[in-house]
């Protein structure tokens, strides 16, 4: 969600934010605590990642972007999938700014990599926005490789598969 400012207060921004928070109250929609871990640092969150088993991505986005955003709902069914099934998905890495560069965005994607596989999945992914590309480097030092583009949302990601 880099693409929006929070900060700003807009009215738009707050409706976002505000479904945002619904969606991870709840373990049944994509963007759930219930599939989000946790980096913290003298008892504050630094970072978190989301991830989960491809299984469960296409019902999981069709139930959150049909319940909390109907207006993507059109996209959504035209869009590409970010994740398939027999792969474990990294999908959603933060790091808050003041705790960048300080190896917190690696080690939780190296916990979801080992949660990945000790749930039985040898293969791990994840989607890199172009525009980002200090992350494709940080993805390529911890093993990921580029695969091929996705194009989710209207925007074209770089997908990686961990090698």
């Amino acid at each position: 969600m880099h693409f929006y400012d929070f900060e700003t207060e807009t009215p738009a921004e707050r409706d976002i934010y505000d479904r945002l928070i619904e969606c991870e109250k709840r373990d049944d929609l994509l963007y759930s605590y219930a599939r989000t871990r946790v980096a913290e640092v003298d008892g504050t969150v630094a970072g978190s990642l989301l991830s989960y088993p491809g299984e469960l991505y296409k019902d999981l986005r069709h139930r959150t972007f049909t319940e909390l955003w109907p207006e993507f709902f059109k996209m959504d069914e035209t869009s590409e999938q970010e994740a398939d099934p027999g792969e474990y998905y990294l999908d959603t890495l933060a790091v808050l700014p003041e705790f960048r560069r300080h190896g917190i965005g690696r080690a939780l994607l190296e916990d979801g990599i080992r949660k990945g596989q000790a749930l039985g999945y040898s293969k791990i992914t994840l989607v890199a926005d172009h525009d980002m590309p200090h992350l494709i480097s940080l993805y390529e030092s911890i093993g990921f490789r580029k695969a091929d583009i996705r194009h989710v949302f209207g925007v074209e990601f770089q997908r990686m598969v961990y090698l």
